[in-house]
């Protein structure tokens, strides 16, 4: 694997969740990392991390062509992970406009800004751009594989499935070395997004309260943990720094699909709460119902594989809210 010590590595996104624990990584293997958001002071899983005072944090709105011209012109990073996102489901049906800004505007900014850069420097470089299993949209089988069609139905599923094929073409037009990571829902310490199942069953489970799930709890979905979905990124940043897989995209989940009902049956005992049941309310009819996809290319390309199982997870997880959580909510 490439050395990353020294180089410099652009995070966007870094306030949000996988981000600040991607940051960290890197920080530790000694990457000078500059990382940006709309907001250079948030609450965020980098805020409460060491590794914040480790970041060069710039403020700079991705959809915003000269702000990012000027970025790559100024700190001209080698390797460039693209994980920001407006990344709620439900956000993005209310305002879809605002989703495709950040999501696929920001995405071919992005690209265009590193191609501009980069084919007057020498390389190696390289840039990793989040999708999501939600491209996918709905096929007639399961597992998804990376050979799948991208058939997303709604603004979240387009946006990504878009921004996912923006990515590869500026690989086979331009030669850039990109790469595409395709990850299950991704859960852990640090997701403030308390909209999402996980972070918001503990908060509510910590609270003494009944948990809300949307759906009717019945859909399947893969849960891995962050600190797999990190190792993920490194590995196929690396691959690229390395001169492989350019152009290709990569699924990552642990193909071990759950019910919502299942996931929150585990936190409850998790948590020591069993006694709450959840408050169902099957108000999600335009979100996708089983979805998981297969790693089995990541493990024989990349020698990825997820490491930490859902029990041990969820637990390290737990213990994270059950710590952090009244300094979030002071």
């Amino acid at each position: 694997m490439a050395d990353i010590a020294g180089k410099k590595i652009l995070v966007t996104g870094a306030h949000g969740f996988v981000a600040g624990h991607l940051i960290e990584r890197l920080a530790d293997a000694g990457a000078t990392v500059v990382g940006i958001d709309l907001w250079v002071l948030r609450q965020s899983y980098l805020s409460m991390s060491p590794a914040m005072r480790k970041t060069d944090l710039i403020a700079c709105d991705i959809a915003n062509l000269q702000e990012v011209q000027e970025l790559f012109e100024q700190h001209r990073p080698d390797v460039v992970l693209h994980l920001a996102a407006q990344a709620d489901v439900t956000r993005a049906l209310a305002n879809p406009l605002g989703t495709f800004e950040a999501n696929v505007r920001g995405t071919y900014i992005l690209l265009e800004c590193a191609r501009r850069r980069w084919e007057r420097e020498e390389g190696p470089h390289a840039m990793v751009v989040a999708s999501s299993d939600k491209a996918y949209g709905t096929h007639a089988h399961l597992p998804y594989r990376e050979d799948d069609e991208l058939l997303g139905l709604f603004p979240y599923d387009v946006s990504k499935a878009c921004a996912d094929m923006i990515a590869r073409g500026y690989h086979r037009a331009f030669g850039m070395p990109v790469g595409v990571v395709r990850c299950a829902n991704i859960y852990g310490p640090g997701d403030l997004n308390f909209n999402r199942i996980i972070p918001g069953t503990f908060r509510s489970l910590l609270r003494g309260e009944r948990p809300v799930i949307r759906s009717d709890g019945k859909p399947l979905r893969d849960y891995m943990y962050v600190g797999d979905a990190v190792d993920a990124y490194v590995r196929v940043m690396h691959a690229l720094l390395d001169g492989n897989h350019a152009g290709e995209a990569f699924n990552f989940g642990t193909g071990e699909p759950v019910s919502v009902l299942q996931v929150f049956r585990e936190m409850a005992q998790v948590a020591g709460r069993p006694d709450l049941e959840p408050e169902v309310l099957g108000e999600a009819p335009k979100e996708l119902q089983d979805q998981f996809i297969s790693a089995a290319k990541a493990r024989r390309l990349l020698g990825w594989q997820p490491l930490v199982p859902r029990h041990e997870g969820l637990r390290r997880t737990f213990r994270w809210y059950n710590d952090k959580l009244p300094e979030l909510e002071g």
